[in-house]
């Protein structure tokens, strides 16, 4: 079987790693009083940003399907996840649970329970994931509750806050529908458009993604703060 990666994948995580440096610019530009909170929190933007969120968690479900070694991808995912919650409190914003320590987590499951999963058809598997996530999610966002170690998995108790909050509540589910995905994608990958070659300009920031995702927003916010600081 080849494992090798799919440009077209590569392609689309670039785009989404583009979109991403444009929104979290605009997101600086807010904290230094350049964009209003209408501006920043209008329908484009939160559906902008809802897109790259979904493309990454996609991305990685799908890659997760193809992957040799889900363990490694987890463990380093989440060392640079811990590594952005640090960098975070330094800088006086609360990240708990971001994109990252979730994607690790996701990834560390799918590494012990993909083999029992990957038993289950896909459009069933696929079905019950398109059940699940708008469940679990109605059931988590009604049910506050008094501990406040649960967050990880979508409970949330009063006064909770983080700046970038993925729990495992409903996204785990997004993320096993693009695991689904990576087994279409693999049993299809002689099919012109995924066997398809795309220059290096268009998957080079997808090849590279964690240590864009890593190093972007120190970067950006030092322009900011240089700028409009």
């Amino acid at each position: 079987m080849n494992r090798r990666r799919f440009d077209i994948l590569d392609a689309w995580r670039s785009l989404a790693i583009v979109l991403m440096l444009v929104y979290h610019f605009l997101f600086d530009l807010y904290i230094f009083g350049v964009m209003t909170p209408e501006q920043l929190f209008s329908t484009p933007l939160n559906l902008l940003q809802k897109f790259i969120c979904c493309s990454f968690i996609l991305l990685a479900g799908m890659s997760a399907r193809f992957s040799r070694s889900n363990l490694r991808r987890a463990l380093t995912v989440l060392l640079a996840g811990a590594a952005v919650e640090i960098g975070a409190a330094v800088g006086g914003q609360t990240i708990r649970f971001g994109i990252l320590m979730f994607l690790g987590v996701s990834m560390l499951l799918y590494h012990f329970a993909g083999k029992w999963l990957q038993k289950i058809p896909g459009p069933l598997l696929a079905a019950g994931c398109g059940v699940l996530f708008p469940l679990t999610k109605w059931w988590t966002g009604r049910t506050p509750v008094s501990v406040r170690w649960l967050y990880p998995v979508g409970f949330l108790s009063p006064g909770f806050y983080s700046a970038d909050y993925f729990p495992l509540f409903p996204w785990l589910f997004l993320f096993l529908f693009g695991a689904v995905l990576g087994g279409r994608c693999l049993e299809r990958r002689q099919s012109r458009l995924l066997s398809a070659r795309l220059p290096a300009a268009v998957t080079w920031l997808g090849r590279h993604s964690l240590l864009v995702y890593v190093l972007h927003q120190p970067i950006l916010f030092g322009i900011s703060y240089l700028i409009w600081g």
